[in-house]
């Protein structure tokens, strides 16, 4: 039995030497038609350069996206990291100037408080170190969380390497909002 391309053959619809399948080639019309069919043939290619498979716009900018973001933690990070240093060195600093400068006493049992970083902070201290430190004789300061008695010398120290942990003892005046009221005499009955 033959194929079906014997017999095709035999019945002459179909040549002996067949062109390899793909796009049928349209004919060209006209007046250079030729030159027209081999110019669209090389601009055929460079289209489907231009639309070969690879990666998208959407997945370009998605990549780029992701690179954009992991530089971004990564500066981050190293800030962190630099921040923690310093802080790091500072206190190392602090600690030298604190060393066997700190007047606060275990059997201290008078607290002065005072406003610092937006909250009402206390430190422990005797009554005479008290009247010190109201006629401002004595300084606070802060570190690692803990405030400590020192002298002036050393408070001038502390505070050129950190003016953040000083706080501030002078004593203030309320702002006067207007809600004073005249005084009351003492004869008046309610």
């Amino acid at each position: 039995m033959g194929s079906l391309q014997d017999a095709l053959l035999k019945a002459g619809l179909a040549d002996e030497n067949p062109k390899p399948a793909g796009r049928p080639s349209r004919p060209a019309a006209g007046r250079g038609g030729a030159a027209k069919a081999k110019s669209a043939r090389a601009a055929r290619p460079a289209a489907r350069r231009n639309n070969a498979p690879g990666p998208s716009d959407l997945a370009r900018a998605y990549k780029a996206r992701e690179q954009a973001e992991l530089a971004e933690k990564e500066r981050v990070k190293k800030e962190r990291v630099a921040a923690q240093e310093a802080r790091r060195k500072r206190n190392l600093e602090l600690d030298a100037i604190i060393q066997g400068q700190t007047l606060n006493r275990k059997d201290a049992d008078c607290p002065r408080y005072f406003e610092h970083l937006g909250r009402i902070r206390r430190v422990l201290c005797t009554p005479e170190q008290r009247d010190q430190l109201n006629a401002g004789e004595l300084g606070v300061v802060s570190l690692r969380g803990s405030y400590l008695l020192v002298t002036l010398d050393t408070l001038a120290a502390f505070r050129a390497v950190a003016p953040d942990l000083v706080p501030d003892l002078t004593p203030r005046e309320p702002e006067d909002d207007g809600s004073d009221y005249p005084p009351v005499p003492d004869d008046l009955i309610w």
